[in-house]
């Protein structure tokens, strides 16, 4: 079977997700709490889903909620779907003169800190993420909803041996760099330039010892204060627009 037919559907919700999705053509269906349908910016999106065929179903306010399990006040849903299983050469860049970067997470388990990752690297112009298939948080709902939309805009490449993909990227000419508390030079200094990927560990235990031993080069975000760490997600927010600086 063909990796690249191999779709996953999840739901998101609120305004600003479901308005991504629809704009990158993901979304199957919407259901709207009808206390919620006459919402100017609903409304809008109900016209856009008119437009291009896409079921709409608005329901009882009681009913979504139960349906859905949900308590926020933006009570709109939709079903996308969502490719995961690209191939490595799906998002490498081969166009000489231009620069590329991807994003490798390596073991985060907390959703929300995954969907955080994943709004930075599509905010800083990321090409890629790859994500560990070993231990780490899998793509639901709270994942998508905490990327507020950006999971719709960027490739994903789940379920795969990240240490393989590195591999491959540095086949491809790829510099691969870490971001750790003990890395050995300041992200200050980043000094690298052409196509690069940034590996980012567990919030915990920071980058696996052979993942890290496969980077060309370790960074660290010096600490200023009494706090001994910043927040995985903050941490490679301030990394990624670093290297793009």
């Amino acid at each position: 079977m063909d990796n690249k037919n191999n779709n996953s559907d999840l739901i998101i919700y609120g305004i600003n997700p479901v308005k991504e999705a629809l704009s990158n053509g993901n979304v199957i269906q919407i259901h709207i709490s009808e206390n919620f349908a006459k919402n100017k910016r609903v409304i809008e999106i109900i016209k856009a889903a008119e437009n291009n065929n896409i079921s709409i179903e608005i329901i009882n306010n009681n009913t979504f909620k139960n349906k859905f399990s949900f308590n926020h006040g933006q009570t709109i849903a939709a079903k996308i779907s969502l490719n995961f299983n690209l191939h490595i050469e799906d998002i490498i860049n081969t166009e000489p003169g231009e620069n590329s970067n991807i994003l490798i997470i390596d073991k985060v388990q907390d959703p929300r800190n995954l969907g955080a990752l994943i709004r930075s690297a599509e905010s800083a112009g990321f090409d890629g993420i790859i994500i560990s298939s070993n231990n780490s948080a899998k793509i639901n709902s709270t994942v998508a909803e905490s990327s507020s939309g950006a999971i719709s805009h960027i490739p994903l490449i789940t379920n795969q041996n990240i240490n393989q993909l590195i591999k491959k990227l540095k086949d491809y000419n790829y510099w691969v760099v870490g971001l750790d508390m003990d890395g050995d030079k300041e992200y200050k200094n980043y000094d690298f330039t052409g196509n690069v990927a940034l590996v980012i560990g567990n919030e915990g235990s920071g980058i696996s010892k052979l993942t890290k031993s496969l980077c060309d080069q370790i960074y660290k975000i010096t600490m200023y204060g009494k706090t001994e760490s910043l927040n995985v997600s903050v941490a490679a927010g301030i990394m990624m627009f670093q290297m793009k600086f």
